[in-house]
């Protein structure tokens, strides 16, 4: 089989680029030839000019309609599977896919097709009125890089699009990561046919050593307020433990500021699995929807523990006190008082790492993983030759 990747990085790397590089291995492994258009926020919005081009184009983009026009008539796949079309891209490419009657598949990495920031939150908490309501609200209340102007353009996008419906009708499928996550469509009228869920994984190569001496807690995401970077800051200052954190954002500074928490900026994926490799617990303070963070599943097979709110779809992965244990959300109180909990526990954490380990050999491997996404891609173009 022969499929085009479509995606947008954004400027700091995360989840989703990690994503569409797995999938693409996988295929391939699989003896699927993979071909790739990839834009990148870091190489294109350069200048005020550019920025400019990019959003006279959010909504509709004819110049990149005709580079996967181009790009299709060369490479002719049997299907293609976009990511992320924001902002470089701009849906124009689905149309591009149809007009040449190529099956299209839309994996749904966040929520932005209905919510300026893509996650739901606003003002330090969760907030669905752009699920419930306008659409406009994100202008109201500035949601998108907390700026009321530049959430005009992106507010608008969403609703031409008529909040991501009349994409929806162009796809032949969307991939969502989980069941949380399809709820969260179902509720704002997207059709229950086209949606499929299937999880991250994690490729069964990544395995902790033997007898490996294991201390600490980590945090590695990116460092932004909706993260939980600064309720975990709060936790710390009010409960020393050893911490170590890695990532970058926009409150790198906040990090790089504080002399008692180990800060070791951004690492490669190498870097950081040797580091969770020696990492006793993973502690992961969100304060918004996620979607399905990968790095679980890689404490999953490195025999660490989980921490995590329970909010969004982090509590459908994570049971607590099963595979993991989960904190109230937006709460730095009960974030310390499980801190302390999974420090003096040490028996039960034990029995919680080998649950995790059962789950992951159960639902997120590799083998698995590549039957759920050639089932979707097989029934995708046997409809698609159908209609």
């Amino acid at each position: 089989m022969k499929i085009l990747q479509i995606h947008n990085e954004y400027k700091y790397r995360g989840g989703e680029d990690i994503v569409v590089e797995e999938e693409k291995k996988i295929l391939l492994k699989n003896n699927c030839k993979v071909f790739q258009l990839i834009k990148k926020n870091i190489n294109e919005i350069t200048s005020i000019y550019k920025i400019i081009n990019i959003v006279k184009n959010l909504n509709y983009s004819i110049i990149s309609k005709n580079e996967v026009l181009d790009n299709l008539d060369r490479i002719k796949p049997d299907l293609v599977h976009i990511h992320n079309t924001f902002p470089l891209w701009s849906y124009s490419v689905i149309d591009a896919c149809n007009e040449k009657k190529i099956p299209v598949v839309m994996t749904l990495h966040n929520f932005r097709m209905i919510c300026a920031n893509g996650t739901f939150y606003r003002n330090n908490q969760v907030c669905e009125k752009c699920l419930q309501s306008s659409v406009f609200n994100s202008v109201k209340y500035g949601c998108y890089q907390n700026s009321k102007l530049k959430s005009i353009p992106v507010s608008l996008m969403i609703n031409n699009s008529n909040k991501g419906l009349s994409i929806v009708n162009k796809l032949n499928k969307i991939i969502v990561l989980s069941e949380f996550a399809k709820k969260k469509f179902l509720e704002a009228n997207f059709p229950k046919n086209k949606i499929v869920v299937k999880p991250n994984f994690i490729f069964d190569k990544i395995k902790c050593k033997k007898n490996i001496s294991k201390s600490g807690f980590l945090y590695a995401s990116r460092l932004s307020e909706e993260k939980g970077i600064l309720d975990l800051i709060k936790a710390f200052k009010k409960f020393n433990f050893d911490l170590n954190v890695c990532g970058d954002g926009p409150l790198k500074s906040k990090l790089e500021n504080e002399t008692k928490i180990k800060y070791l900026g951004f690492l490669s994926k190498k870097k950081l699995l040797n580091l969770l490799m020696k990492t006793k617990f993973l502690i992961f303070p969100s304060k918004c929807f996620e979607n399905f963070p990968t790095i679980f599943l890689q404490a999953f097979a490195l025999n660490v523990l989980v921490i995590a709110p329970k909010l969004g779809s982090m509590s459908t992965i994570i049971k607590d006190k099963h595979n993991g244990v989960l904190f109230k959300a937006n709460d730095v109180d009960d974030m310390i008082k499980k801190i302390k909990w999974v420090m003096s526990n040490d028996d039960k954490c034990n029995q919680i790492i080998k649950n995790a380990k059962k789950d992951l050999k159960k639902k997120y491997t590799e083998s698995i993983n590549y039957k759920i996404l050639m089932d979707i891609y097989e029934k995708t173009i046997k409809e698609n030759k159908n209609n």
